[in-house]
């Protein structure tokens, strides 16, 4: 599936995007700002999409000037228009000039769109089945689930133990809720990212994800369920040198995972390590993650995220962030796996992240000296002492053991 979206909002473009993505994950999206890169695309780039999604006006458009312009090129892909303001009268004008559907930008409702995009092009939409808590795609066929027990609740999002009614099989149900005026319009932006970030991994030691859902005002993400609880749970006393360092491992090896995947976790703390009845660990939680590919349009310039315990000194002071900065964040786990304290604390948060640029680094006790080295190395002030990436401290700590 190829589609072109043209638009001068990019916000709108990437909402649009979203919606496409969700739906088709392997649609290839291209993206054309007439205010920023001229003119409407060439004929050949038209030509080459599926389909086009057209906004309007552009610019000050007088009708549906760009609409017919586009229309008249050859080969023109079918076109829907998105109208910033409008109603069933400039909906006609759009049908005659050409236009092979039409939205109001503010009433877009998801369901409706891939429907009418489906149709279109008489493709496979997503079939909604209107069961229970949610109609949802899998990414292995489709199923329905049973709400089990709430195991979470907040403002904007609810975690739900689910339970497989074809095969028994229980699950994690995310559920967060669109709320523009609470700021969920962004929150609800970085759902979709955190179900793209994580589905394309597979590793042993990431959650895994079985499926998307999405409905006018809820996204939904069904992942498995890891309940042996978590890492913050296992941490009232010191864990002992041979378990901490098989959690070490295990924990470094999904990092370099998503290293190269080209993700950054940026909130790495004990609660977000959960556990199988097995003992295994896999990271959860990737709500902050951010991919190096994007730009930082969900997180601000100079706005912090992430928890101050566990946060490196550049992510504390809103500075770039790379690889190293989660090796930094398992630095301070590894620290308190050992000894049970927490390395950096402080009265206020402020407090913790001065001390992560300027405190003394923390000192083993003698049973784990032997890690001292290696500790020092992933609680480096600046990025450049730390290890370069997840498999050089992997290879200090199989030098350790």
């Amino acid at each position: 599936m190829r589609f072109l979206i043209i638009d001068d909002d990019p916000e709108y473009r990437q909402l649009l995007r979203y919606h496409l993505e969700v739906e088709w994950p392997d649609a290839v999206v291209a993206e054309h700002q007439p205010r920023a890169a001229g003119a409407l695309p060439d004929s050949a780039e038209v030509a080459a999409a599926d389909l086009v999604l057209l906004g309007h006006p552009l610019d000050h458009e007088e009708g549906f000037a760009n609409l017919g312009r586009l229309r008249a090129q050859r080969d023109c892909a079918p076109i829907i228009v998105f109208a910033k303001h409008g109603d069933e009268f400039l909906a006609v004008d759009a049908l005659k000039a050409g236009a092979a559907n039409y939205f109001p930008k503010a009433k877009i409702k998801h369901r409706r769109l891939i429907d009418a995009i489906a149709a279109e092009l008489s493709v496979g939409a997503i079939d909604p089945t209107g069961e229970l808590l949610v109609d949802h795609r899998a990414l292995d066929g489709t199923r329905r689930r049973r709400i089990v027990a709430k195991l979470y609740a907040g403002d904007l999002s609810s975690v739900y133990l689910a339970e497989d009614q074809m095969t028994g099989e229980k699950t994690a149900l995310k559920v967060l809720r669109h709320v523009p005026d609470k700021g969920g319009g962004r929150l609800f932006d970085r759902f979709l990212q955190e179900y793209e970030v994580i589905a394309r991994v597979e590793h042993p030691n990431v959650v895994r994800i079985f499926d998307l859902g999405i409905a006018d005002d809820h996204a939904y993400l069904a992942m498995e369920y890891l309940g042996a609880g978590s890492l913050a749970e296992r941490l009232n006393a010191p864990l002992g040198l041979e378990r901490a360092l098989g959690y070490t491992r295990q924990i470094a090896s999904a990092l370099g995972a998503i290293h190269a995947a080209g993700i950054l976790h940026r909130d790495l703390k004990p609660a977000n390590i959960m556990f199988r009845p097995d003992d295994s660990l896999a990271l959860i939680d990737f709500g902050l993650a951010k991919q190096m590919r994007l730009e930082a349009a969900f997180t601000g310039t100079g706005q912090i995220f992430g928890t101050p315990y566990y946060m490196s000194p550049e992510q504390g002071h809103a500075e770039p962030t790379d690889e190293r900065s989660d090796l930094y964040s398992l630095g301070c786990i590894v620290y308190e796996m050992l000894t049970g304290a927490r390395p950096f604390t402080a009265s206020t948060p402020m407090g913790v992240i001065y001390k992560h640029a300027n405190a003394p680094r923390p000192v083993l006790e003698r049973f784990a000296q032997a890690l001292q080295p290696v500790l020092d190395r992933m609680l480096a002030v600046r990025p450049a002492g730390r290890y370069a990436s997840a498999a050089a401290l992997l290879t200090a700590l199989d030098a350790v053991i």
